[in-house]
């Protein structure tokens, strides 16, 4: 029996390269990493190319024109303009080549501005925080063309709202990072300068963080499972963790406990925490990897490899 095969947009990012490293343990199919340098997803003709190369009878869209709160800011035409058409496509020859299963991620910034518990339902409830507007609404429109497609076509797509994904081959970048890769790289620079690590506010919020190889391995059990996609899921951390208790986690994978709490700056959104019913109910027996062992693991990677990481 021929193996099946798996394509996975945007291979070389964070969720593509923790895909990439579980891929052994999946030895019934056949993977195929996409990256940017082999197939512009903006561009339909090479999205045409793609599929009729690869035929592949599963796809997980990972890829995306993504950045911090600065470039959504910075370049908001673009944030929507590439992430739309990247969606359009690859959602678009999925049904054309009669895919089985696609996962698309969209995002948490999609939810309207404000909400105090995050759940699937609420998604087009509200407008979206200003400053993430039209990304927001690009990632908006991969849950509205699934949607389509399900009613019109009785497709089996799904699209992924991940949590605050952190992991190895993250970007690690200082002003437009994420909260654990930017935190990860301010340590490294405060114990090799012997300087204070600086975090904004006074540690007081939580939040939930997701191991990259997480969010991996649940969308392949999803890939896996015999039951049909869910029309949406979010797939987040599993409990909450205070920012204070997450700094400290790091401070001990470097062994290194200076610590400056910027108590003047905002503390931002004091809870944002997800719904995970949909989630257990189709991944019931789901594991998470422990936070800590994940902090470590990632800080681990990061030491090995810098200066070397995207920043």
């Amino acid at each position: 029996m021929s193996k099946k095969t798996i394509l996975i947009t945007g291979g070389t990012g964070l969720v593509g390269s923790a895909i990439k490293s579980l891929s052994e343990e999946y030895k019934n199919y056949n993977f195929v990493f996409s990256t940017h340098k082999e197939c512009d997803l903006t561009k339909e003709e090479e999205v045409k190319n793609l599929f009729s190369k690869h035929k592949p009878n599963y796809v997980i869209h990972t890829a995306a024109r993504v950045g911090g709160i600065g470039r959504n800011l910075e370049t908001p035409a673009q944030q929507y303009h590439s992430n739309v058409l990247m969606n359009t496509h690859v959602i678009h020859y999925s049904h054309l080549h009669e895919v089985e299963k696609l996962i698309a991620f969209s995002s948490v910034c999609a939810f309207p501005n404000g909400a105090t518990e995050i759940t699937e339902d609420i998604l087009h409830d509200g407008e979206p925080y200003p400053a993430h507007y039209s990304y927001a609404y690009a990632k908006r429109m991969v849950d509205v063309q699934i949607d389509a497609y399900k009613k019109q076509y009785g497709a089996d797509y799904c699209s992924v709202i991940p949590g605050n994904i952190f992991g190895e081959n993250d970007n690690f970048n200082l002003d437009d990072g994420h909260v654990v890769p930017s935190l990860v790289h301010k340590c490294f620079i405060a114990k090799r300068d012997n300087s204070a690590l600086q975090v904004w506010g006074d540690g007081s919020p939580y939040r939930e963080f997701l191991y990259s190889k997480d969010v991996a391995r649940a969308c392949l059990d999803l890939i896996e499972s015999k039951s049909k996609l869910p029309k949406r899921v979010i797939v987040s951390g599993k409990e909450e963790t205070q920012i204070k208790n997450l700094v400290e986690m790091i401070c001990d994978a470097f062994d290194y406990h200076n610590v400056e709490w910027q108590t003047e700056k905002p503390n931002g959104q004091l809870r944002r925490p997800t719904n995970k019913e949909v989630f257990n109910k189709h991944l019931p027996n789901f594991d998470h990897t422990e936070l800590r062992k994940a902090i470590k693991k990632t800080v681990s990677w990061f030491e090995k490899n810098y200066p070397n990481v995207r920043l």
